[in-house]
């Protein structure tokens, strides 16, 4: 087993250097941990503007980004700590117990009372801990989690697990919603995350040998990747899956319907009905328009003016 180290905190580094790691290194089992700050990572084929709430994750300036294998929408944050574990495996389909036992194993002997629940999850009692997800390709099992170790909860609670949207109807991956903890809660002697991820590696990556670094160039094209793939719209919004779009509020004081559909990321069949927006002007602005925040929001504003910043929160 051999390991590396991102040295870094950007999510969009980090998912690259994930995927760059999976792809490159293919002879020996694979071993990661890693941290990020802020953000919220979905599963490859999840409908985002069902999974989160857009409008505030721009107010916090917590970016979404999108993973290359399935499961659910999760939070990170620095207190969350990520593991990758890379193996071979020449059967196809999920196999969860083998790769959560060399995890489980881990944090039983730092003393997490921890243990297996539902098909991927890690649980304290009922309280969930960390969830997984698999991507097989080429003879090689990619198994991913989460380990909530001294996380935000209640940002996570107010953006993924009361962000759901039921305005959007999808056939997109949906996430499960479950009572959350964090391991550092439930330590009998407390550490620091740095301290908890130092100790987990080690037991993992007991060979200081064995704890490698990447080249100048690998590092390099790990920032293409980020820059080409995990941060470009193609990814991240354009493979979000079809779904239609209803929704009655208020705006400005007044009624406001809106409707649309939205395949392959881009806006069609768009109504506004609000007696103080144009109805016209908005189709126009918005049929063929790219799903995306940004976006969104600039079309807001020339449709609202300075109360744009409200229609944005009706329209996601």
């Amino acid at each position: 087993m051999i390991t590396f180290d991102s040295h870094s905190t950007d999510p969009y580094y980090n998912l690259a250097f994930e995927e760059y790691i999976f792809t490159v290194f293919r002879e020996e089992d694979v071993f990661l941990l890693w941290r990020n700050r802020p953000c919220v990572v979905v599963g490859s084929c999840q409908n985002i503007c069902r999974e989160v709430k857009i409008w505030a994750l721009r107010q916090r300036g917590i970016p979404v980004l999108r993973r290359i294998s399935g499961g659910g929408a999760v939070y990170h944050d620095p207190g969350n700590v990520n593991y990758s574990l890379m193996t071979r495996q020449e059967e196809s389909g999920a196999d969860y117990d083998r790769s959560l036992a060399p995890i489980l194993a881990a944090l039983h002997a730092m003393d997490v009372p921890a243990g297996k629940r539902r098909t991927c999850d890690l649980a304290i009692g009922e309280e969930k801990i960390s969830g997984s997800a698999q991507r097989m390709a080429g003879g090689r099992l990619l198994h991913h989690g989460t380990l909530l170790f001294d996380a935000d909860l209640a940002a996570l609670e107010e953006i993924s697990v009361q962000g759901k949207n039921p305005c959007v109807q999808t056939k997109g991956t949906q996430s499960a919603i479950c009572s959350v903890t964090n391991i550092r809660w439930h330590l009998a002697e407390d550490m620091t995350t740095e301290e908890f991820q130092r100790r987990l590696l080690e037991r993992m990556v007991p060979s200081p040998a064995d704890h490698l670094e990447l080249t100048e160039a690998q590092r390099r094209e790990v920032c293409r990747l980020a820059e080409e793939k995990y941060r470009s719209w193609a990814w991240t919004w354009g493979k979000t899956p079809a779904f239609s779009y209803q929704r009655s509020g208020i705006f400005q004081g007044a009624p406001i319907a809106i409707s649309y559909q939205s395949k392959k990321g881009i806006l069609s069949e768009v109504k506004i009905s609000s007696p103080l927006l144009d109805g016209d002007l908005a189709a126009s602005l918005l049929n063929g328009a790219q799903l995306d925040p940004e976006n969104l929001e600039q079309i807001c504003r020339t449709l609202a003016g300075a109360e744009g910043h409200e229609l944005l929160p009706l329209l996601l």
